[in-house]
């Protein structure tokens, strides 16, 4: 599944700049939306009847999966290296269950779930993928929460210990991850070599044998929980700092911020987070920190020196995660940190911390209408919905190296879809010239879809980047990709620093290393994240030292259900 992921890193756009990164091994192929970092949570909430203006209702309790093991030992894991290990679900219940997605607590954490139901007393296997970033502490714990149909929701401890790399160690080898990532992303990323693939749901009797394969579809289905939507206020285990709160009062803000103690990405917004909470606490607004983490973590992270003064707003420690049931979960998208922003009930706005003082300005100046972000809100959770689907069908294509299915799904979902027909488009196009192994209709497609999002510039950059940096792309028309790349920019009006970054590398590609260099010292100005900053800083580097002109092309991954089997090992003579 990593190698999918150079295909997509190779030309991202600012709607799948929101992909969430899976580095976990199965799937060559596909986490297809633009992120973030999110896991689709499935139907289950719909199906139970809730509707955008009702109070949600707490699912039913009653363990019904156990883990095997009980808590998920990752063992050693080195700072911003994937490692990528197996845990049984068992089915516990009297009936068959379904797994309707897998939620981290953190950024940094993924996770498959099974895509078939599992028996009464039956098995199956999910693959947790833990990607710990250098400023992650020595001790790493974090938990997943799969969200089972019709049952409670059960969680699973991860534990590791974070080595950090000795300073210039080589990065593990590139492998295929997703397809979203490979294609469609503006950067390429490493991961470590291929773990096996998701294992199937063990039935107890013996298996029957299988039906035909059945048309793949994909419908919209609006997430219980989008802006507009009334919510009733969520039942908190533990106050560790604050006085307790059970009811929303009428004409209140509040904004809840999920987060967690050892969140390397909670962590970087942290400062952030601070001086939204004084400003619009000073206003009214009431500022509450809920993490999933037992109390005595939670007061000894309070106990740091200056920790409190950091921390000008309630928290609260919420194992038995009630808040992410009645909240996060019912938006279809996992994203960490995030804020939701409620007033009377209703809730107003969620999302990233970094894009929130917008919205939470407005809401508490009585500003805000939850209506004109709604529709924006429930594309982004179909999306993430769709990219669950694309994922499932990558890992049977990454099995049998035949991606036939993937053009299906991409079908499938492209139709409900079709305000994000650019992406799933140019995700088609990156398979086609590359793992797909048809580059002529490829590049016949890819001309023609060019034409169709000729004033798209984001679909337009990622068509060229896709040319340029997709590494197993059989052949590289550079001549194309340079007129994508001009005519994105040409639309940005020279004020995108992904475009900008893009033409520099077409024309490090083409053998011109001024113009590399020129270009991608515009991204460096344009580019207001410092994250992404640095990594144009690196491509610019490498425009002024490395050797112009195209990217090698990486030879086609072996599919995991051809790879050889290693020798038997000889006879010992002694």
């Amino acid at each position: 599944m990593q190698k999918w992921k150079l295909v997509l890193e190779a030309c991202r756009d600012d709607t799948l700049s929101m992909m969430i990164r899976r580095p976990g091994p199965t799937a060559r192929l596909l986490l297809i939306t633009a992120s973030l970092l999110g896991i689709a949570a499935g139907a289950v909430m719909v199906a139970r009847g809730f509707l955008p203006t009702r109070t949600l209702a707490p699912a039913p309790a009653a363990p019904v999966i156990a883990f095997e093991p009980a808590t998920l030992e990752m063992g050693e894991l080195t700072a911003d290296a994937p490692k990528t290990v197996a845990v049984t679900l068992r089915n516990i219940s009297g009936r068959t269950l379904r797994i309707t997605a897998a939620i981290a607590n953190c950024g940094c954490t993924t996770s498959t779930f099974p895509p078939d139901p599992i028996p009464a007393g039956g098995t199956a296997e999910a693959l947790v993928t833990v990607k710990a970033p250098t400023t992650q502490d020595e001790s790493l714990m974090k938990s997943v929460t799969f969200l089972v149909d019709g049952a409670n929701p059960v969680s699973l401890t991860v534990l590791g210990h974070v080595m950090k790399a000795a300073p210039g160690a080589v990065a593990p080898p590139a492998t295929v991850d997703s397809v979203e990532e490979l294609a469609l992303s503006d950067r390429p990323t490493v991961s470590p070599p291929n773990a096996p693939t998701t294992k199937p749901a063990t039935p107890v009797a013996p298996a029957t044998p299988h039906a035909p394969p059945q048309p793949i579809t994909f419908a919209r289905i609006n997430p219980p929980i989008q802006p507009g939507a009334r919510v009733s206020f969520p039942s908190l285990a533990s106050w560790v700092k604050g006085t307790p709160i059970t009811s929303f009062a009428p004409g209140k803000v509040y904004v809840f911020e999920f987060f967690s103690t050892s969140c390397s990405h909670c962590k970087e917004f942290a400062e952030l987070v601070t001086r939204l909470a004084r400003t619009y606490g000073a206003q009214g607004a009431e500022f509450i920190a809920i993490t999933d983490e037992e109390a005595p973590i939670v007061k000894a992270w309070l106990a740091q020196p200056g920790k409190l003064n950091e921390v000008p707003y309630s928290v609260v420690s919420d194992p038995d995660r009630s808040a992410m049931i009645t909240l996060q979960n019912g938006t279809f998208r996992n994203f960490n940190p995030r804020f939701f922003v409620i007033k009377n009930g209703i809730v107003q706005w969620f999302g990233h911390p970094k894009e929130a003082e917008e919205p939470i300005a407005k809401v508490v100046a009585g500003t805000w209408d939850p209506e004109t972000v709604r529709a924006a809100a429930i594309t982004d959770s179909t999306v993430s919905r769709g990219k669950d689907l694309l994922d499932r069908v990558a890992r049977d294509c990454d099995k049998t190296g035949d991606w036939t299915p993937m053009f299906a799904a991409l079908d499938a979902v492209r139709a409900v879809i079709p305000e994000r027909a650019g992406q799933y488009d140019a995700q088609r196009f990156v398979i086609m010239i590359g793992l797909g192994d048809m580059p002529d209709a490829g590049y016949e497609f890819g001309r023609r879809i060019a034409k169709e999002y000729a004033q798209d510039m984001p679909t337009t950059r990622s068509l060229a980047r896709a040319i340029l940096n997709s590494p197993y792309a059989k052949r590289r028309d550079v001549d194309f990709a340079m007129e994508l790349a001009v005519t994105a920019d040409t639309l940005a009006k020279g004020e995108d620093a992904r475009a900008a970054d893009t033409l520099g590398l077409a024309w490090f590609s083409k053998g011109n290393r001024e113009k590399a260099i020129e270009n991608a010292e515009r991204a460096v100005k344009l580019e207001k994240d410092q994250k992404i900053r640095e990594q144009y800083e690196q491509s610019l580097q490498k425009f002024r030292t490395g050797t112009p002109g195209p990217e090698p092309t990486k030879p086609r991954p072996v599919p995991a259900a051809a790879a050889p089997t290693a020798a038997p090992a000889p006879p010992n003579p002694g």
